[in-house]
């Protein structure tokens, strides 16, 4: 799972038509970027409810109140835990810069400390801050790069193949994204190892269309199976809404620093 972070705006890019192979290349790209593209992942208010199941049957129940904006070049995120009760209330801000590891800072109710860190992958998931599209969506066009690989039938519907890489790692690591052709709705991620094994699934569905913003949809209900760790994690949106109103000040935490 990749750390949960706001979202950017994705820009269209000019199609080459210098030989098959970029023409193929920026054609993914083209692709992945009008998926991506008619997502809400900006400037947004939403409830999630998330159901962790371990492979011996064991589940953890978790839910959040989650404000995300972006103020210039900075990406901003609140999360308020309901559940469960016993933290209900601790408040999680991130803040992110371009090319820069973040910084996390956690409100305790309980003492009213805030306590920051940076915002490192271990202790992004220490907080429970995970959720493996906004990784994805949230990078720069120039960071990645886009494989078409054919097409493929899902219940039906005929999907694209679109593989991703991250150019700054060289782990070997590829998520495929399976795309409707008919709606560009990304409909699954699956992570694939160096080996080309499938490390992780992830499925999206029950889309949405948002009446606040005009082509903007959201899938409410996300669902990830982790094959290393053999954990499924259920995510469902219980309420999403368009906020042009955020201001920084909605991300600002009141307690002395611990």
């Amino acid at each position: 799972m990749k750390p949960l972070k706001t979202y950017i705006t994705i820009l269209w890019m000019l199609l080459f038509t210098m030989s098959p192979l970029l023409h193929a290349q920026d054609e993914a790209k083209a692709i992945f970027t009008r998926a991506i593209d008619q997502l809400l992942t900006n400037q947004m208010d939403l409830s999630i409810h998330i159901t962790t199941t371990e492979s011996d049957g064991r589940s953890t129940v978790k839910a959040y109140d989650i404000l995300m904006g972006s103020f210039g070049n900075t990406d901003m995120m609140r999360m308020i835990m309901q559940e469960p009760e016993r933290a209900r209330g601790v408040t999680i801000v991130i803040s992110q810069l371009p090319g820069e590891e973040g910084v996390i800072e956690v409100l305790t109710p309980s003492n009213g400390k805030v306590r920051k860190m940076k915002a490192t992958p271990e202790n992004m998931d220490r907080v429970g801050t995970s959720y493996i599209l906004s990784d994805y969506a949230s990078k720069s066009l120039q960071e990645m790069e886009f494989t078409l690989s054919g097409k493929e039938e899902a219940e039906g519907t005929t999907c694209w193949l679109i593989d991703t890489r991250d150019k700054k790692k060289a782990d070997g690591k590829i998520a495929r994204f399976l795309i409707e052709e008919n709606s560009y709705r990304i409909r699954e991620i699956r992570v694939l190892n160096p080996g080309g094994e499938t490390a992780s699934v992830t499925r999206l569905s029950q889309y949405r269309r948002l009446e606040e913003i005009k082509g903007k949809v959201q899938p409410m209900h996300i669902r990830t199976e982790d094959m290393k760790g053999n954990t499924v994690t259920e995510m469902q949106i219980t309420r999403v809404a368009y906020r042009p109103d955020l201001k920084k000040e909605d991300f600002i935490l009141e307690g002395g620093t611990q």
